[in-house]
């Protein structure tokens, strides 16, 4: 099996690479320092220690190097330590964060998915985050806002909760193109379609029973990472409205249903079918999260297939302005339970979060995992591995040294049942002869019944 070499050390590097372009297109920047106000505990105010709880679902090499941030946290400053608690699966989260809203002993800080935030915020659980932004000592200065990546603080601003902020970025993959390497080279290709009509022309061109072109998983994530790539989205900005059935939509669907009456397509009944038919060489493209790499790695070892695996961004509409879907863990800042009631504290957990965000641990989180880098300055201290391997290389140069601006999935109440929706466009997609405006347009109506009936 002859898959790339940057599995835990040099994973990582697969997706900030998506990023690593930056460097060519801002230049390398001097890092923003962390905050050190006066009201930052020190060694002499021993008196005065706390202890900070954070609740996450960091598993395997993650949780630790979560713990190991956590730690050099304290030993920095030892008035303040980390009670870092993983708390099980998502939707243990879910349970348990929901029902410490309600008893009203939550832990000072969660991590946790767009849509949970957004969740916790409307149950009362959690904290807008302006006015610590705005802090004229523990904020974000100018420097601090632009050294985010376009798009990054937007991934906490929530549309349908008074556009305020209830979520600062931490830990956020992106949506990715998976292709097999050496299948494009049997055609005399040597790297990843960057725009869509490269990616049709390249699927039809592969496909030789048994490799097809695309092995499409029927997910809303999916569809929407495509439109993202567009320029466009699900819905509209203020996630009010149903956007999926303009133009970028049909676009979308029709290369869909195009490839697939072609037969350089197939739809999978599930994401692991899709999985299994790309792992098993017997498609050439495949799309997903790049936490998927894992699994399709193991896939591949377990059908004993051989082939190169690649990863690059989804081909997009303008090169000049590429857009990449991101999903992940942001920091909640809990509502000071009874008891914990002091200003004070909340500015200690704020402080706690500037600090891990901040380039030198947002590198060190980056290099354990497969994190997006943020922050422009991050790139700064990953730099070196641009020359010590070649995939590196290889994907920087699918954005042509321009940075990518991210997109944040939608977060409205009732979420699951729009993606619904979203998911079974593609059942209809690739029916003989569908009519695609009309498609759309009947589950664009069903959409913005659903985002109506909860505003």
């Amino acid at each position: 099996m002859r898959v790339s070499r940057f599995h835990r050390l040099v994973s990582f590097s697969t997706l900030f690479v998506l990023f690593s372009s930056i460097l060519l297109g801002l230049g390398c920047r001097a890092a923003p320092e962390s905050p050190n106000p006066s009201e930052t505990p020190t060694a002499q105010a021993a008196s005065n220690s706390t202890t900070l709880t954070v609740w996450h679902t960091f598993t395997d090499e993650p949780r630790e190097t979560f713990d190991a941030l956590a730690q050099a946290f304290h030993k920095i400053y030892p008035d303040l330590a980390i009670n870092a608690v993983y708390v099980g699966s998502r939707d243990d989260l879910t349970k348990q964060m929901t029902a410490a809203i309600a008893l009203g002993n939550a832990p000072d800080l969660v991590l946790a998915e767009r849509q949970q935030i957004a969740d916790f915020a409307r149950q009362g659980g959690l904290q807008s985050l302006e006015n610590f932004i705005g802090d004229p000592e523990l904020g974000l200065a100018k420097e601090d806002k632009t050294d985010f990546l376009d798009g990054a603080l937007r991934l906490g601003a929530y549309p349908t909760l008074g556009k305020r902020t209830y979520g600062f970025p931490f830990d956020q993959e992106a949506f990715v193109l998976f292709y097999n390497v050496d299948a494009l080279k049997k055609i005399n290709v040597n790297r990843a379609p960057r725009t869509w009509e490269q990616f049709g022309k390249y699927a039809t061109a592969v496909t030789q029973a048994p490799l097809y072109g695309w092995a499409m998983r029927p997910s809303a994530d999916t569809l929407e990472a495509m439109l993202v790539s567009r320029g466009s989205a699900l819905l509209t900005n203020a996630e009010t409205r149903a956007l999926f059935n303009e133009r970028a939509g049909l676009a979308s669907l029709k290369l869909v249903a195009d490839l697939y009456e072609g037969g350089a397509a197939e739809l999978a009944a599930s994401d692991e079918q899709a999985q299994r038919a790309f792992a098993a060489g017997n498609a050439a493209f495949y799309m997903g999260w790049m936490s998927e790499l894992a699994k399709l790695e193991a896939l591949q070892k377990e059908s004993k297939s051989d082939f190169e695996i690649g990863v690059a961004p989804l081909p997009q509409l303008d090169a000049q302005e590429p857009w990449l879907l991101a999903r992940g863990a942001l920091f909640g800042l809990t509502v000071a339970p009874e008891g914990h009631t002091d200003a004070p504290r909340a500015r200690k957990a704020w402080f706690f979060v500037r600090w891990i965000t901040a380039p030198t641990q947002s590198a060190q989180w980056v290099r354990a995992t497969e994190a997006i880098p943020l922050r422009a300055s991050t790139l700064t201290f990953l730099a070196p591995d641009l020359n010590e391997n070649a995939r590196i290389r290889q994907i920087a140069a699918g954005f042509d040294g321009v940075a990518p601006q991210l997109a944040p999935q939608p977060a409205p109440p009732y979420l699951d049942s729009i993606e619904q929706q979203i998911g079974e466009l593609w059942l209809l997609a690739v029916q003989p002869k569908p009519e695609l405006a009309t498609i759309l347009d009947a589950a664009a109506r069903r959409v913005n019944q659903i985002l109506a009936m909860h505003r």
